[in-house]
């Protein structure tokens, strides 16, 4: 059960766009959201809604943190106010409360990148859980954002560390004929798998032509048969991440461990779809990782980690809003980009000279 104390953590300082037609529900569940959010704006419906979420954010040169919206409203629907808040803030988060007779507008949702869903009648323990899930993805954003320049100094210093070693390699092989004469074999090699490699190219290059129905068949079972769990997935592994930089996991033995089952699980799902095999193969690489690498003993590299873990879910949740929406030109955009991102954070872990104990562990986040 999510507890109100924690749940105020991340929801004291945010203001709140709620959006409902029915009067009573308005009322009751704006008096609900009194206790937990700092400013709380009603409107009647879609029409209402956008309206004064414009004057919102022409009065005080920002947008709201969160909407709040009921889908089946006159004049505009749900979905359909959330696309006009998307033009203006395609980063805006939004939560649907949704009847069990609305699955139609289920996928709609989740193509514009809807944050969350909430069941009607509104349940209080799914309810908060919600609330907390999104609002903890806003304190992740904000965080990201806070800490873009400490992630981009550490990608300078591991490039100044890899030219460091392909320096190394040249003095090597300058002090060693017989490794001169390898290379020369070994660049006619290269010249024989590139030649395959190109005739290999152009053939799944006709292939993706000839059977681009398929791909489209298999992107769309994707959307309705695992997206809503790759979107679930990737909430738990969020929230397991931001708890870690705001020092609230302590077992981080424990916690390793279920980040690796809930990356497990991601890269059992891809793995479904020919077209996510190379994502998913160095995902599963990624949770083994996780699970079997001993972390630094070095409170500072520790946290410098978590952080590029943090930017790379980050990525991966732009990444599912770009599948969503089933063009075939953007769903293998972002792979390159995460497994680099993943081999990086992989690369970093094992930069150690000596295990931690479990106590060091307990103490690694006093920073």
């Amino acid at each position: 059960m999510i507890n109100a104390k924690l749940l105020l953590e991340h929801t004291r300082d945010l203001n709140v766009l709620y959006v409902e037609d029915d009067e009573i529900l308005l009322d009751t569940t704006t008096e609900l959201l009194k206790n937990y959010f700092h400013y709380i704006d009603t409107a009647v419906d879609g029409e209402d809604g956008f309206t004064k979420y414009l004057e919102y954010q022409n009065r005080h040169n920002k947008y709201y943190d969160l909407i709040l919206s009921d889908i089946n409203m006159p004049k505009l629907n749900g979905i359909e106010m959330s696309q006009q808040i998307m033009k203006h803030n395609p980063l805006q988060a939004i939560i649907i409360t949704t009847a069990h007779n609305e699955p139609e507008y289920i996928l709609d949702a989740i193509r514009i990148g809807v944050n969350g869903f909430i069941s009607k009648p509104l349940k209080s323990e799914d309810f908060l859980k919600t609330l907390y899930k999104v609002s903890q993805s806003i304190s992740d954003h904000n965080f990201f954002l806070n800490h873009v320049e400490v992630i981009e100094d550490l990608n300078m210093k591991l490039e100044e560390k890899n030219r460091v070693l392909e320096r190394t390699n040249k003095e090597l092989l300058a002090k060693n004929s017989e490794l001169e004469k390898s290379s020369r074999v070994l660049d006619t090699m290269v010249e024989k798998v590139q030649s395959t490699h190109k005739e290999s190219t152009d053939s799944q290059n006709v292939l993706s032509t000839n059977d681009q129905k398929y791909i489209q068949e298999q992107i769309e079972n994707l959307i309705n048969d695992d997206l809503y769990e790759l979107i679930e997935l990737h909430n738990e592994i969020d929230l397991h991440i931001i708890n870690i930089l705001n020092n609230k996991e302590k077992n981080l033995t424990i916690i390793l461990s279920k980040l690796s089952n809930l990356f497990k699980r991601y890269s059992a799902v891809l793995k479904y779809y020919s077209f996510f095999n190379e994502l998913s193969t160095s995902m599963s690489t990624f949770s083994i990782a996780l699970k079997n690498t001993p972390l630094p003993n070095n409170s500072q590299m520790v946290e410098n980690i978590f952080i590029l873990v943090e930017g790379f879910t980050y990525v991966l949740g732009k990444w599912q809003t770009d599948l969503s929406t089933s063009d075939i030109t953007k769903i293998n955009s972002l792979d390159a980009s995460m497994i680099s991102d993943m081999n990086t954070i992989i690369n970093m872990w094992e930069q150690k000279e000596e295990e931690v104990s479990q106590e060091d562990i307990d103490d690694i986040f006093d920073f």
